[in-house]
């Protein structure tokens, strides 16, 4: 009996931890909507456009947008670090850091010395490919986190005739509908 409490217990926790994911988004969105329902639709709107088909915006056109916005932050990183790479041999020097910060500000010196002090992850005092590679990732995840994109995911559930694409009529609906409610329906 009791082993197979613990078996549906298993089985079940992974179900509740979904619907507790689920429902964390549904919240987040209707706050959204709430909050300034014109600027949600405009930029629900602008995804749909960007990144949505003939039929709408579907879960690959989201997670297009996610893999742009993290790489445009990837390489946004990684241009700084190269910039300083003064021998091209692809791993920034302690020396090569301190050329490179004489030609900066003083507040870009101390971003510059914080930024390779955190990617320099072995401490020997030089950043190379594969720490440049992790601190590439890190921004990616810093400019969008998995949170936001759970929340870009979580637009679909405003797909109301379930075709699996989000069109803007829907996206109007639901903060029409949200508008409506207010805030202490919606909750």
């Amino acid at each position: 009996m009791a082993r197979a409490l613990v078996i549906l217990a298993l089985l079940v926790w992974p179900l509740a931890a979904m619907a507790q994911e689920t429902a964390t988004e549904a919240t987040a969105l209707q706050k959204a909507m709430q909050k300034d329902p014109e600027r949600f639709a405009g930029r629900v709107t602008d995804l749909i456009a960007g990144f949505g088909g003939p039929e709408g915006l579907t879960l690959a056109g989201i997670d297009e947008h996610i893999a742009l916005e993290r790489a445009a932050a990837r390489a946004s990183a990684l241009r700084r670090f190269l910039a300083m790479d003064l021998d091209a041999d692809g791993t920034v020097t302690r020396s090569e850091l301190q050329v490179s910060q004489r030609a900066a500000s003083s507040d870009a010196r101390g971003r510059m010395e914080r930024q390779f002090l955190a990617a320099d992850a072995d401490g020997d005092g030089r950043v190379d490919v594969a720490e440049l590679a992790a601190q590439g990732r890190l921004a990616g995840l810093r400019a969008l986190g998995e949170d936001e994109a759970g929340f870009l995911r979580g637009l679909m559930s405003l797909d109301a005739d379930g075709n699996g694409a989000l069109t803007g009529a829907e996206v109007a609906k639901a903060v029409v509908g949200q508008e409506g409610a207010g805030p202490e329906k919606a909750d």
